[in-house]
């Protein structure tokens, strides 16, 4: 790679985060639709860089795009990268299927419209509460993710899987970036100013927004598109 590349941090680190998710696409065709949707819905999540930057870290963008745009390339790469892999994460290592679930409910037009107010409301609320979107994006996807939960109990046990194994792949790729960038979360994150906790070089909200992000999006597919689990 070159060198100048190289120094674009956050770029490597979204193409690092579509690695996973590439895989999945590839190997289980029948989880191609779960990422192509997760894909779309995870976008407006890019949107949001401006309320991380630069407070709690400081990446170089291409083209400088974050002080034009507020969020830059980088940013729509990661979310669909980590939508990719934290959506199909449960089903993929677990070898599980969907089938369909025949229980009551709204059409997934008005469950989308659910979520998507839910979204638009607790995003500012948050914000303006003064919580950091470090800590109110996954307390925003807990949110979701307890509500789904209220209605669909049977996808309990896949959604903590879910995101304990999101957690796991989100780790090593963080890993994976700290042997490409030794120094990376002491150069360009803030941590000192937040919980300043890391687990094996990685700040603890990273590991926090991993989990979250794959409790929530093991829930969104079957939830919205009315499936649920089953073995091969």
């Amino acid at each position: 790679m070159n060198p100048s590349i190289l120094s674009y941090h956050f770029l490597t680190l979204s193409l690092l985060f579509c690695i996973p998710g590439l895989v999945v696409y590839l190997l289980r065709s029948d989880l191609r639709q779960v990422i192509h949707i997760l894909a779309i819905v995870s976008i407006p999540f890019g949107f949001t860089e401006f309320l991380f930057y630069p407070s709690y870290w400081e990446p170089k963008f291409l083209f400088d795009l974050v002080h034009v745009l507020g969020f830059g390339i980088e940013d729509l790469l990661f979310v669909i990268g980590l939508s990719a892999f934290t959506s199909t994460s449960y089903p993929f290592f677990f070898r599980k299927q969907f089938a369909k679930w025949e229980g009551r409910g709204f059409s997934p037009k008005y469950r989308i419209l659910l979520l998507v107010l839910l979204f638009v409301t607790l995003v500012p609320t948050v914000h303006a509460m003064g919580i950091h979107l470090i800590y109110g994006a996954p307390l925003i996807m807990l949110s979701f993710s307890s509500i789904l939960l209220f209605l669909r109990r049977d996808l309990l046990i896949p959604a903590v899987l879910g995101g304990v194994s999101s957690t796991i792949v989100y780790s090593i790729l963080c890993f994976l970036l700290l042997w490409i960038y030794p120094s990376i979360f002491d150069l360009t994150w803030h941590t000192q100013k937040f919980l300043n906790i890391r687990w094996f070089g990685i700040p603890l909200e990273e590991l926090i927004y991993a989990f979250s992000s794959g409790l929530a999006a093991t829930l969104f597919y079957p939830f919205v598109f009315s499936f649920r689990f089953v073995s091969f």
